[in-house]
């Protein structure tokens, strides 16, 4: 009787390698349904990117009128400038993709100009370095450029005074400051200074 027990078998859903199966299979099932989530999302994000527009003539709008007409169509365009001899810095150059075209992206190129010769870079370099530690002037850059300490030629320290990003009413708070400071002078007499031919 004993023995007729042991033969008798266990349902399969009472063994434990039944129920180790079935999770398994539950984890894989869940994983694969996260997995299409997130790729349904990142499609969705995509096509959100990509809305077709049909492009305009972009050679008759400044910069920043290109960049709003981008922003409000919701394209991937991308503004881009590179040197040009021809067309003068600032002005429209090309665009990647034709007016009237149906399109999500494409590229449009302003000049920025003239591409500059080696003594004028260099002389930009400098007149960075006078207003970053000196605080100087536009005038007395261009002076200080131009003499004979530094010696380049009127061409490069005016391409340089063009091309130069300082903020002019700083650096002559920041001289203010220095006359004042280091020199004890009245405010009169500071304002003299930075009028002066030699401040500029």
């Amino acid at each position: 009787m004993a023995s007729h027990e042991e033969n008798v078998k266990k349902p399969i859903y009472k063994k434990a390698w039944f129920w180790i199966i079935i999770i398994v299979i539950a984890i894989i099932i869940g994983a694969s349904q996260n997995n299409n989530t997130v790729d349904t999302s990142t499609n969705n994000y995509q096509k959100n990117n990509s809305v077709e527009v049909t492009i305009v003539d972009f050679s008759t709008m400044s910069k920043e009128e290109v960049k709003a007409w981008i922003d409000a169509n919701k394209i991937n365009g991308k503004i881009t400038e590179e040197y040009s001899n021809d067309i003068a810095k600032g002005n429209f150059v090309s665009q990647s993709i034709s007016a009237n075209t149906v399109v999500h992206q494409g590229d449009i190129v302003y000049s920025l100009g003239k591409e500059p010769t080696a003594e004028e870079k260099n002389a930009l370099k400098k007149a960075e370095t006078y207003s970053n530690s000196l605080h100087m002037s536009k005038q007395g850059i261009y002076n200080q450029l131009t003499s004979s300490v530094e010696g380049f030629t009127k061409e490069a320290a005016q391409y340089a005074i063009d091309n130069i990003e300082a903020d002019w009413n700083k650096n002559a708070l920041e001289k203010a400051k220095t006359y004042q400071t280091s020199m004890n002078m009245s405010s009169k007499a500071i304002y003299n200074q930075l009028i002066s031919s030699v401040e500029g």
